[in-house]
């Protein structure tokens, strides 16, 4: 064993050592020019700036590139960036979009900073050539830790402007230093930059540096970012002060005292809150919130559940998702300890939030967060739910080398006579060549108080471990255990599933080509095994075995294809229900089903993904078709559509029934200001349709004007006694934000 460790660590600087650009650092220096943000690289600052090159990533890696060009200076406020993006056909330029964080297949230009080169987090500031932009944040170095290791719902506050000329296109960026939270450490700012252009007609992707096409997210990985210094740079504090102001009208219907009838109540709001962000240090940042409002937030998707596993919403509250990487803990494939989606929401509905902290960044060597939240006591539906305290503690430090770290989170959950409290430690070790090491163990404990709570290590606890190579290339693999005890229950967690034994095994091999003429696709993987395997607490049952064996590839054209079979067994301890029409009665199954997708290359202004799957389910059958079009009319106008059917038969029971999620979505811009979206869904289980529109006008980053309107229908009303009004919830909000920074 310790034969094995001294050659897993002895590998690693020879593994970093590969990529050569990591063994020097760029200078960059300061600017006394103004800039004059137009999107013309005219100004004098430009000649003076620290320029870059690009190489090709995408389809041919490493070929040199001649066309693009990154700038990057700074001054005592500002970090300024610019691109010049020649193109040989510049009337091909692709740019559909005009609202902040859409995307439709457009060219873009992205920007990645590590400001204190971290190794671990990096922002993204990437923009269109249409003018408008889209930010992320990256953490725990694009490694993921839960459910996903980046934000895309992030917005930040800085600006930029593109023209496109006759020779290509051309952008500018100028960003608040006092967003990036530059440090001075032993008398100099390091930090870690990359960048990526595309010209999507020709399905080409050029970055700088020389990132690896062949390791997992390499292009957001902070590790492998170019190092620089900023000489003379002088750090800026960050101070952000958002104060809103909503008014709203609320109906919506409950049955009265008796049950005999619905009612109708109307609310109407007239109310004020305030965020503040603080940057204590310039690695440290306060959060406060008071009166908290999420109403401008988009209605989640309808999702129809036909297996036996929770289903996983993401989240894009903006107070969540500043530093959220900070607060991932593991648990096994796709849980979490801390899912900040239980803080506010109740039955997908908000639950009013009073006020909280948050506090993130580093101290010392130790990364630290610390987030605590009361909600308001409220009714949903008929339910009562009382005032709560959310908290969360965590604390992280690096161990072995720059990508590996061991960590320590609690959780606490707590209302009038009850309480629930979870603790667990945990650690990624990078043991080098993209092998990692993620496990985790925690344990939790409920009741009214701590002294009546039933506690036994092993029914209470969770434990996860992985082993993982992150390449796209070769073989690649990550086998995987966790065990859930019979009474672990994180109240601020998510759990795919519970009470169980689990075993997995991915194998997987991919080839790049570069070779058009000569080969087919540009990519293709090939996974002959992705098998779970899970048993009672006890090892006394089988609950599920499944094997999926797929085959995938990319064209040269972007579009892809992908072909799957699957056998699956699951045993049923009690019986499994669908809808008010499909039930699974208890027992065991075997069962196995195969389908089929095509995927439309991004570039293309109509795209019509579309994926079907047909074999034996449970005791019945079922067929699945999912579609997913996508028309981009033009900058102004896209339509976005799902449809997802399925015919469930179950011809010994004599049962049967068609399930539709149909969903239609109109996004539109006037100009890069005003927006808006209209979106409608219906879900047939539910016998619901449910509308929401949103209007948005952005005076600039931070200063924005909000209408939503959100309303759900019942569609078969009658069959139900007493008869169901014709909808449940109806919702008008007016919104104002302004931030002071």
């Amino acid at each position: 064993m310790r034969k094995f460790i001294f050659l897993a660590f002895s590998i690693m600087p020879m593994v970093m050592l590969t990529q050569d650009y990591l063994n020097n650092t760029t200078n960059i220096h300061g600017t006394t020019h103004e800039l004059d943000l137009d999107g013309f690289l005219n100004e004098a600052l430009w000649e003076e700036a620290q320029r870059f090159p690009f190489m090709e990533w995408r389809p041919d890696w490493g070929a040199p590139d001649s066309l693009t060009t990154l700038f990057v200076t700074f001054d005592k406020d500002y970090l300024y960036v610019a691109l010049d993006a020649n193109d040989p056909n510049p009337e091909k330029i692709i740019g559909r979009n005009l609202v902040r964080d859409g995307w439709y297949g457009d060219d873009y230009f992205a920007f990645q900073i590590d400001p204190n080169r971290t190794r671990k987090n990096a922002f993204i500031f990437s923009i269109y050539p249409t003018g408008s932009r889209y930010d992320d944040a990256i953490y725990n170095d694009n490694v993921p830790l839960g459910n996903a290791p980046s934000t895309p719902a992030y917005d930040m506050l800085w600006e930029g402007k593109t023209q496109i000329t006759d020779k290509g296109w051309q952008a500018e960026y100028r960003i608040p230093l006092s967003n990036l939270r530059f440090e001075i450490r032993d008398g100099e700012v390091l930090g870690g930059i990359s960048a990526q252009r595309t010209i999507n007609y020709d399905n080409k992707l050029l970055v700088y540096p020389e990132v690896p096409q062949n390791i997992t997210g390499a292009n957001g990985k902070p590790s492998l970012k170019k190092p620089v210094r900023f000489v003379g740079l002088e750090p800026k504090k960050d101070l952000q002060v958002t104060p809103y102001l909503l008014a709203s009208t609320q109906n919506n219907y409950r049955l009265n005292s008796n049950q005999s009838a619905y009612e109708k109540n109307a609310f109407n709001e007239l109310d004020v809150g305030l965020d503040i962000r603080y940057g204590i240090t310039p690695s440290l940042t306060l959060d406060l919130t008071l009166n908290t409002d999420f109403s401008q937030v988009e209605i989640d998707d309808q999702i129809v559940n036909l297996g036996r596993v929770s289903i996983f919403f993401p989240e894009r509250r903006k107070f969540f998702l500043q530093q959220s990487g900070l607060f991932d803990f593991d648990m096994g494939i796709l849980s979490q300890l801390f899912y900040s989606r239980t803080i506010g929401i109740n039955n997908g509905q908000l639950t009013p939030i009073i006020g909280g902290a948050k506090l993130t960044g580093e101290l010392g060597n130790w990364d630290l967060g610390f987030l605590s939240l009361q909600t308001e006591g409220t009714r949903i539906n008929s339910e009562a739910l009382p005032t709560e305290n959310f908290s969360v503690l965590r604390l992280r430090r690096k161990v072995f080398n720059e990508r590996s770290f061991i960590g320590f989170m609690a959780t606490n959950r707590a209302r009038k006579d009850y309480i629930n409290t979870a603790l667990g430690i945990d650690g990624v070790i990078d043991v080098g060549d993209e092998n990692f090491i993620i496990t985790s163990l925690a344990t939790t404990v409920e009741g009214e108080d701590f002294s009546s709570a039933d506690y036994g290590l092993i029914d209470n606890s969770r434990f996860a471990f992985q082993f993982a190579r992150r390449k796209r290339d070769g073989w690649f693999y990550r086998g995987a255990y966790e065990f859930s005890g019979k009474a672990f229950n994180p109240g601020m967690g998510f759990l795919l599933r519970e009470k169980h034994h689990n075993f997995y095994v991915g194998l997987n091999h991919g080839k790049f080509n570069s070779d058009s003429e000569n080969n087919t696709f540009q990519y293709r993987r090939w996974m002959p095994i992705n098998s779970d395997l899970y048993f009672t607490t006890d090892f006394s049952e089988v609950l599920t075995w499944y094997n999926r064996s797929q085959w995938s590839g990319t064209l040269f054209n972007n579009d892809a294809v992908m072909l799957f079979g699957q056998v699956q067994y699951e045993f049923l301890q009690e019986p499994l229900q669908f809808s008010n029409k499909i039930t699974i009665p208890q027992g065991d199954y075997f069962y196995s089903f195969f389908g089929a997708s095509y995927t439309s290359g991004f570039q293309r202004a109509f795209k019509i993904p579309i994926s079907a799957e047909y074999g034996s389910f449970f005791d019945g059958e079922n067929l699945e078709l999912r579609l997913s079009p996508e028309w981009s009319v033009n900058e102004h106008l896209t339509f976005e559509g799902s449809w997802r059917l399925n015919y469930l038969n179950f011809k010994e029971r004599e049962v049967s029934e068609w399930i539709n999620v149909p969903q239609l979505r109109v996004n539109w811009a006037y100009n890069l200001h005003l927006s808006g979206s209209i979106t409608a869904q219906y879900n047939s289980i539910q016998d619901q349709v449910f509308t929401s529109a949103r209007l948005r006008y952005n005076f600039r980053d931070g200063h924005n004007l909000y209408v939503v309107y959100n309303q759900d229908y019942n569609t078969d009303r009658m069959q139900f006694m007493p008869q169901l009004p014709r909808f449940n919830n109806q919702l008008v909000t007016l919104k104002y934000v302004y931030t002071f920074f």
